[in-house]
């Protein structure tokens, strides 16, 4: 019987240089276009959202990335602008519920119980509330029922 092992030293050596290349900071797990198409760095984005009054920074409410990605931006802009954050996952009649959390009035719990949160509440939008509670932002609820 042949053997053909799946792996041969040299294949290895590739697998490992190619999941060692996919998992540096130098491959970030985004593209960022300007209003032109043209690509532009993540320091070159938060430089010009430094000199804006307002951004809306949309998201695609299944992908990770995109809320990991928000998070990173309002730390960076928290840095030197005073922030006012919303999300439309939290329902206009939600605010005092909100409010509440990021006063640290109530819990998350209290929060999970009284405010209706998605399915993904815990893993993509917990941490931007946690960072505005962190921080005492101000946070709005902005979907309209």
């Amino acid at each position: 019987m042949t053997y053909f092992p799946l792996f041969t030293k040299p294949s290895i050596i590739i697998f490992q240089l190619l999941f060692t290349a996919a998992f540096s900071q130098d491959k970030p797990a985004y593209v960022l276009y300007n209003a032109n198409g043209d690509k532009v760095s993540y320091k070159n984005m938060i430089e010009a959202l430094n000199k804006t009054d307002i951004f809306l920074f949309s998201d695609l409410h299944n992908n990770p990335i995109s809320h990991w990605l928000q998070l990173e931006v309002t730390k960076d802009l928290q840095e030197s602008n005073e922030l006012i954050l919303g999300a439309e996952m939290f329902e206009a009649d939600n605010q005092t519920e909100l409010d509440s959390f990021v006063a640290g009035k109530i819990d998350d719990k209290a929060l999970d119980t009284l405010a209706r949160l998605w399915l993904n509440y815990k893993t993509d939008y917990a941490p931007l509330v946690d960072f505005a509670k962190d921080n005492q932002i101000k946070f709005v609820a902005d979907m309209l029922v």
